[in-house]
């Protein structure tokens, strides 16, 4: 009787939209390695990006840099991931999540382990440009990745989890900084003609994530709906018969055969230039039906990133100035800002060009931003992703409003902190990248997000430089005008989607009535 169910089961079910397909080969074992591998390679991006950060003044120091250099040093993976981010999205939406990753990825980490024993400043800039170049293409592929092959119940909440290590890339690098800091060897590399010294072991630990994230990679499978976008369909069904056995522990018995996409799929045509390509897979962004989207969404990003990567630069600054021995009490953030800056210095001595309360510093605002990030990836779930997003921005807003007149040290650190994290905004807005957009622009879409966010990030640093010693009220005013217009847009988001299910027998309801679903 049961073998006869499975049998009138696999005949009814044969043919599903993809969601219906994907949620069949249930949840377990795969996933989790894809969280892990995604996470990793993200990490990897990261650390590129801002672990550098961490080992420059050492660094500097060492290669006996100006101020300039330093500068331009420090802004270079940033630059980096700028330039090249739009590429790997085109890349992402041509030749696949996963093949985009095995390729860029491994580059991106012989880069960094390269740029360790750098000799000069102008091969450790050129390398880490290049580094940095390579591992951004982890935001285009590697979220779309996760996205597409995570059933819908888990979806966000995964996303939500990956964005988190994003927010602790500060606290990984700062703990292994630490003990790496405390080291004191100096082992001279004739043939390279350097000094290998405590800063380029932290340049090469930094190169690991993304080395296990390739390993990881390698044991995983393409996006089966990129495989169906681009017509493979068997293909497609094929990754999810593997998903379905990992899953299940090496069941064979995966009913669906065949699977539709309840969307427009678009053919890119192999014989046009690399520019042609990358204006078809930007314009459609930006035209109706997507352009509404796309502008709200790009905007908060804007919105929070100008804001949150413009400030998260002085956070070790502000919490040393409130820790240096004088007296705050009574006196406003900005206070305490304009004087601290306006007295900053250059230190000659190497031996304390990293200071340890610097990196606790920066861990522990890291530490708590993550932690605030995994705790909403367990409620976006039932709250919805609109209702989180305008949270968050409403405490940044009240944060930032609080932060220009409370006069109490601690608290005045606390609310800094808490204005700073509008940038978890992230989770939320790729999973809306991800969700309405149709598959082949969502590489595109998620690493325009990075041009975006790291873009008017880096002007924002210069800004917040130049007005903070002397018009520091009116400027953290406009930020938090700034994040309060976000918040306005954030209110003509999409209603979160609710599937309908047929509690009788667990089907999801549609009124096409043509199609055999699931």
């Amino acid at each position: 009787m049961l073998a006869e169910n499975n049998e009138n089961m696999k005949s009814i079910t044969a043919k599903c939209s993809y969601d219906e397909a994907l949620n069949s080969t249930g949840f377990g074992r795969y996933n989790y390695w894809m969280l892990c591998s995604c996470n990793l390679l993200i990490l990897a991006m990261y650390l590129d990006i801002f672990g550098f950060s961490v080992a420059l003044p050492a660094a500097a120091c060492d290669m006996r840099l100006t101020i300039t250099q330093q500068g331009l040093l420090s802004a270079v993976p940033l630059i980096g991931v700028m330039l090249s981010s739009y590429a790997w999205g085109l890349c992402a939406d041509t030749l696949g999540r996963r093949r985009t990753l095995l390729i860029a990825m491994p580059i991106g980490a012989v880069m960094n382990l390269i740029a360790s024993v750098a000799p000069t400043y102008a091969s450790l800039a050129v390398l880490k440009f290049l580094s940095a170049g390579f591992t951004s293409s982890a935001n285009a592929a590697a979220f779309v990745l996760l996205g597409e092959t995570t059933p819908t119940r888990h979806r966000s909440r995964f996303l939500f989890l990956m964005a988190s290590a994003t927010m602790y890339v500060q606290l990984v690098i700062c703990l292994v900084a630490i003990p790496v800091f405390k080291l004191s060897f100096d082992v001279y590399v004739p043939l390279l003609s350097l000094n290998y010294r405590p800063w380029r072991l932290l340049m090469l630990i930094i190169s690991l994530p993304g080395i296990l994230g390739v390993i990881g990679m390698v044991f995983l499978h393409e996006s089966p709906k990129f495989l169906l976008s681009s017509g493979k369909e068997d293909d497609a069904v094929n990754g999810l018969k593997k998903m379905y056995s990992y899953n299940t522990i090496g069941k064979n018995d995966y009913y669906v055969t065949q699977i539709f996409l309840e969307e427009a799929t678009v053919n890119i045509a192999s014989d046009v230039s690399f520019v042609r390509k990358m204006w078809n897979q930007t314009a459609p962004l930006f035209k109706p039906p997507l352009l509404k989207n796309s502008l709200k969404l790009y905007y908060l990003l804007l919105s929070a990133y100008m804001t949150s990567t413009g400030y998260t630069m002085w956070v070790p600054t502000m919490t040393n100035a409130y820790f240096n021995g004088e007296d705050n009490s009574g006196k406003t953030f900005c206070d305490v800002a304009s004087t601290s800056t306006s007295n900053v210095t250059v230190s000659t001595n190497c031996n304390s060009a990293v200071q340890p309360l610097t990196l606790y510093a920066v861990a522990c605002y890291s530490a708590v931003s993550g932690s605030l990030n995994i705790i909403l990836s367990f409620v976006v779930g039932s709250v919805g992703k609109k209702k989180i997003t305008i949270l968050i921005f409403i405490v940044s807003v009240l944060s930032g409003l609080a932060l220009i007149f409370v006069t109490l040290p601690l608290l005045s650190i606390a609310l800094f902190y808490f204005f700073n994290y509008v940038s978890l905004i992230l989770g939320t807005v790729n999973t809306y990248l991800v969700e309405l957009n149709p598959t082949y622009l969502r590489g595109m879409a998620t690493c325009l997000s990075v041009v975006v966010a790291r873009g008017f990030g880096f002007i924002s640093v210069q800004l917040i430089a130049s007005l903070l010693s002397d018009h520091c009220t009116p400027m953290i005013s406009g930020y938090v005008v700034l994040v309060m217009s976000g918040l306005a847009v954030t209110f003509s988001l999409p209603a979160d989607a609710t599937n309908k299910v047929d509690p009788a027998n667990h089907v999801t309801k549609s009124n096409d009535t043509t199609k055999t679903r699931c």
